[in-house]
């Protein structure tokens, strides 16, 4: 990470005159990063004011072009904060390293255990400067998804005049299914307003590392006439990690059934202006007819 900065000289000004924090990358976390190194990756871990590890809020701002920020989760840990940005954990003991340049101003270092990735344009034609969830929808083609499509789902949002929820500013958790889950039909059919708001959890940013395990979280399906929840669950085996969500339909209505679905995340933690997205391989809240029916 240090020659990465060493050669960025936007990050080398900022470093020489401003107050900055920097959350660094341990040498391990690059290891085994697999995602693209260049020059926009170190502002991306700075952010232009010194913060020590409890002045930290929900967010802050980045360094890097249009200043997406990077969220901010606490969980409790017995009787210890465990802190996280993005999906990284700080490493708390190896924090709040506190520095004066020499222009007298205050910078502050943590150190993370993984790399911090932005969202990216994968066509030079079309940048994109901090994409709240409905942008990502929109764009998702100039994207970089591995090799994800969520055409159908975006489809489904216009047809039921749902993006604004996806624009709303504030904190929120989205999840977006990929068009491989939208088959068989009637599936999406079933993709209404309703199943669109239990996609969404208001008022939270959930990375998977920072998500506790089985903790129900109200969706914005969650209303006096219909109480929708999500949850995370991570499974281990040797082949390595998987993460589900699962939908829970408490009480549904004639068009909305009962019920629990699970969804695997096939591609997590993509931060937007707005929160989170989790890209997962079928849609929530769509239970299946059983063959009786």
């Amino acid at each position: 990470f240090y020659s990465l900065l060493e050669n960025n000289p936007i990050a080398n000004t900022t470093l020489t005159y401003r107050s900055v924090t920097v959350f660094a990358p341990a040498n391990l976390a690059f290891q085994k990063y697999t995602g693209k190194v260049d020059d926009s990756l170190v502002l991306y871990h700075m952010t232009n004011s010194a913060q020590n590890l409890n002045q930290l809020g929900y967010y802050v701002s980045s360094e890097l072009e249009g200043n997406p920020p990077l969220w901010i989760t606490r969980q409790r840990n017995g009787v210890k904060d465990e802190i996280f940005v993005n999906n990284a954990k700080i490493l708390s003991q190896r924090s709040n390293l506190v520095y004066t340049n020499l222009n007298g101003r205050k910078q502050v270092l943590h150190i993370i255990e993984d790399v911090l990735e932005p969202v990216r344009s994968t066509n030079p034609d079309t940048p994109l400067y901090n994409p709240d969830a409905w942008t990502f929808l929109n764009q998702s083609e100039n994207i970089d998804l591995d090799s994800h499509r969520i055409r159908s789902f975006r489809q489904r949002v216009q047809l039921m005049k749902k993006a604004d929820i996806f624009k709303a500013e504030g904190r929120y958790t989205f999840f977006i299914p990929v068009d491989e889950g939208f088959q068989p039909p009637p599936r999406p059919e079933k993709i209404d307003e309703k199943v669109i708001d239990g996609h969404v959890i208001p008022r939270e940013v959930l990375f998977t590392n920072a998500a506790q395990e089985e903790v129900e979280h109200e969706t914005l399906a969650f209303t006096d006439m219909m109480k929708v929840t999500i949850s995370f669950k991570t499974e281990h085996s040797l082949k390595g990690s998987k993460t589900y969500v699962k939908s829970h339909t408490i009480v549904g209505d004639a068009n909305h059934a009962e019920g629990v679905v699970l969804a695997e995340i096939v591609k997590a933690n993509i931060p937007v202006k707005n929160g989170v997205v989790h890209l997962i391989h079928r849609p929530l809240m769509v239970v299946d007819t059983t063959v009786t029916q």
